[in-house]
C-alpha cells in the first residue's frame, strides 16, 4: 500500500535575531550585569519614591526630632520618642481676689477670662488634659504658646501678667529637690534649693527688654516659640530673680543657667505633665505711676502646644539640627542616579560629536584645532575650577554639574576620533558617500551607531566619576549647601560633630549609597567588558 506525500511544501521560516536583541540576550546571561542592575535598583527605587516613602522635604530641613536622635529600630524602648499634646481647655484651679474685682470664666472649645473692677486678682488656670510621660527624660522640648490678651470697648486699660507654667504634678507632689551650689567669691559655699515639677516658661513682664514695672499694659497678641533648655529662662525663674544679694545672685545664675531644666526638673518616667496659666490682674486709680480706673481685661487662650522631642525617631534618625536622615538619603539617591547618569550622558554626546568631527575630518585645520583643544583642556585641574567657578558664580549644584560636564569628554573625543578614522575607510562609508550622503549624515546615521557600544560603555564608568567629583566637593566645603546629595550628608555629618556623637547612622547611609553606586556600575561595566572582549570572559 503506497503512502500519498502531499505535494505541498512545508514553509520553514525564521526571523535573524537583530542586533539589539543578540546583544540583550548576551548581557542578560552576564551575573555581573545583573547583580549591578539589582544594586542600581535598589539604590534608584526608593529615591523615585522619595516623595511617597517621606513626608518631608530635604529644602525645608524640618526639625522633625531631637538632635542626634536614634533609629527607631535600633532604640532601647525606654528611649524617648517624639510626644506632641495640645492643651486648649483649661479650669480654675484657685483665684485671689482684693477690691471689687469680678472674674468670669468661659470653657468650651477655648478658655476665656474677663476680669472687671478696680483692686488686684490673681486666677491660676490648669489644663484639663495631661501628658502621660513613659520614657527616661528627655534633652529637648518645643512650646507653642499662643494667647490674646484684649481690653473691652468703653473700659479702663488695666494692669497684668499672664504667665505659662509647666507642671509635672507627681514630681512636685513628692517635695524633690534640685540642689544648686556656687562658692562666692568669699569662699563662702552657697546652696540654692530648687523645686522640682514646676518651671516658669513665659511672662509678658519678664520677656521685655526693660521691664520697668511688675504689670504689663496694653493688648497683646501672643504667638511664641519657647525651646527647652532655655539657658535665659532659666535666670528669669522666681527662685532666682528673688535673690537679692547681687554678688550671691549672680554667682548662682551662672550655675543655673547650665542646668537643662527639662530633663532635670520636669521630666521624670511614669508621671504626668500639665500646663498651668497665671493671670495677674492689676487696676488702681490712686497709684501715681500705674493709674487705672473702671479697668478690665479679657484674656483668651487659643492653644499651649507641647512638643517633647524624641531621642529616636524615624528609619534613619535625625541629624545635628533634628532633621530627618532618611529624607536626605532618599532625595541623595534620587540625585545621585538622575544627575550622575545625565552629567555622564552629556558628556559622551559631547565626546561623540567632537570625536567624530575630528576624526572625520582627520590631518585638517579643524582637526588639529580639535586636538589642540583637547590637549589644553585636558591640563585645566577640575577641582579647582570648579572651586573657583562657584565662588564667582555661586555654589550651585547646576553649576558644579555643568564644569564637571565641560571637563569630562576629552578622553572619549581621543577614543572616538580614532575609531573614526579607521571606519571612515570601510566600504559602507564609501557607498553612502558615491550616493551623495552629506557628512553630517554619514557620521550621524553611519558612524555613530556603530560606536554605540563604546557609548553606553564609557556612560556606565563615567556615571560614578561625576558623583564621587561631586561628593569632593562637598566635603571640601565648596559644594552647593541646599543640594540634597550624598555628599552633603558627609559634610554636614563630619564637620558637625557625627563621629563625637558616635552619630553612624548619619555618616555610614552615604557612604555605603556611594560605594554601592559605583560597584553596581563598575558590575554593569565588566559585564559589557567581558561581551566586548570575549578573552576577558572567565
Amino acid at each position: 500500500m503506497s503512502k500519498r506525500i502531499s505535494s505541498k511544501p512545508t514553509q520553514l521560516t525564521a526571523r535573524g535575531s537583530s542586533y539589539s536583541e543578540t546583544l540583550l540576550r548576551l548581557v542578560l546571561k552576564k551575573k555581573s550585569f545583573l547583580g549591578g542592575v539589582a544594586l542600581i535598583a535598589i539604590l534608584a527605587v526608593p529615591g523615585i519614591f522619595a516623595s511617597a516613602l517621606t513626608p518631608y522635604s530635604p529644602l525645608s530641613r524640618e526639625v522633625v526630632a531631637a538632635d542626634f536622635a536614634i533609629p527607631e529600630w535600633a532604640a532601647p524602648p525606654d528611649v524617648p520618642r517624639n510626644i506632641v499634646k495640645s492643651f486648649n481647655v483649661f479650669s480654675i484651679l484657685d483665684k485671689k481676689v482684693s477690691g471689687d474685682v469680678v472674674i468670669a470664666a468661659s470653657t468650651n472649645e477655648v478658655t476665656k477670662i474677663e476680669i472687671r473692677g478696680e483692686g488686684k486678682a490673681s486666677v491660676l488656670l490648669m489644663s484639663n488634659d495631661y501628658v502621660y510621660y513613659p520614657y527616661r527624660p528627655a534633652r529637648q522640648a518645643q512650646i507653642d504658646i499662643i494667647f490674646n490678651a484684649t481690653y473691652p470697648p468703653g473700659v479702663g486699660e488695666a494692669w497684668y501678667n499672664v504667665e505659662v507654667i509647666l507642671l509635672n504634678e507627681d514630681l512636685l507632689a513628692r517635695g524633690d529637690k534640685y540642689v544648686v551650689k556656687s562658692t562666692l567669691a568669699s569662699g563662702r559655699e552657697y546652696v540654692l534649693e530648687v523645686p522640682k515639677g514646676i518651671y516658669s516658661l513665659y511672662d509678658l513682664v519678664t520677656t521685655k527688654v526693660a521691664a520697668l514695672y511688675p504689670y504689663h499694659r496694653g493688648p497683646v497678641t501672643c504667638r511664641t516659640l519657647v525651646t527647652l533648655p532655655n539657658l535665659v529662662r532659666n535666670i528669669q525663674q522666681k527662685y532666682i530673680t528673688e535673690i537679692s544679694d547681687p554678688w550671691v545672685k549672680d554667682a548662682i545664675s551662672q550655675e543655673f543657667s547650665m542646668v537643662n531644666a527639662l530633663r532635670d526638673l520636669i521630666l521624670e518616667k511614669d508621671t504626668k505633665i500639665r500646663v498651668l496659666i497665671n493671670i495677674t490682674y492689676y487696676c488702681n486709680p490712686n497709684d501715681f505711676l500705674m493709674q487705672c480706673s473702671k479697668g478690665a481685661l479679657e484674656v483668651r487662650l487659643d492653644q499651649v502646644k507641647l512638643w517633647i522631642k524624641g531621642e529616636a525617631f524615624g528609619v534613619l534618625g535625625t541629624n545635628a539640627a533634628g532633621n530627618d536622615v532618611w529624607t536626605q538619603y532618599l532625595y541623595g539617591s534620587r540625585s545621585a542616579i538622575a544627575v550622575g547618569i545625565t552629567v555622564a550622558t552629556l558628556a559622551n554626546l559631547i565626546s561623540l560629536v567632537v570625536g567624530l568631527i575630528a576624526g572625520y575630518r582627520a590631518d585638517t585645520s579643524l582637526d588639529h584645532a580639535i586636538t589642540f583643544l583637547v590637549d589644553v583642556m585636558n591640563f585645566i585641574p577640575t577641582i579647582p575650577l570648579i572651586i573657583v567657578v562657584g565662588l564667582t558664580f555661586g555654589r550651585n549644584l547646576w553649576t558644579i554639574y555643568t564644569v564637571i560636564v565641560l571637563l569630562s569628554w576629552q578622553g572619549g573625543a581621543r577614543i572616538i576620533r580614532q575609531w573614526t578614522m579607521t571606519l571612515r575607510a570601510s566600504t559602507f562609508v564609501e557607498a553612502a558617500r558615491a550616493l551623495g550622503a552629506s557628512e553630517w549624515r554619514i557620521m550621524m546615521k553611519h558612524l555613530a551607531p556603530q560606536l554605540l557600544p563604546f557609548l553606553v560603555y564609557r556612560i556606565v564608568t563615567r556615571a560614578p566619576a561625576a558623583v564621587y567629583l561631586e561628593a569632593s566637593i562637598q566635603l571640601l566645603g565648596f559644594g552647593d549647601p541646599e543640594a540634597p546629595t550624598w555628599g552633603r550628608m558627609i559634610n554636614e555629618a563630619y564637620y558637625r560633630g557625627a563621629l563625637l556623637h558616635n552619630a553612624w547612622w548619619w555618616i555610614l547611609p552615604p557612604m555605603l549609597g556611594l560605594i554601592l553606586f559605583g560597584i553596581g556600575f563598575v558590575m554593569i561595566g565588566m559585564a559589557l567588558d567581558e561581551i566586548a572582549n570575549p578573552r576577558l570572559k572567565r
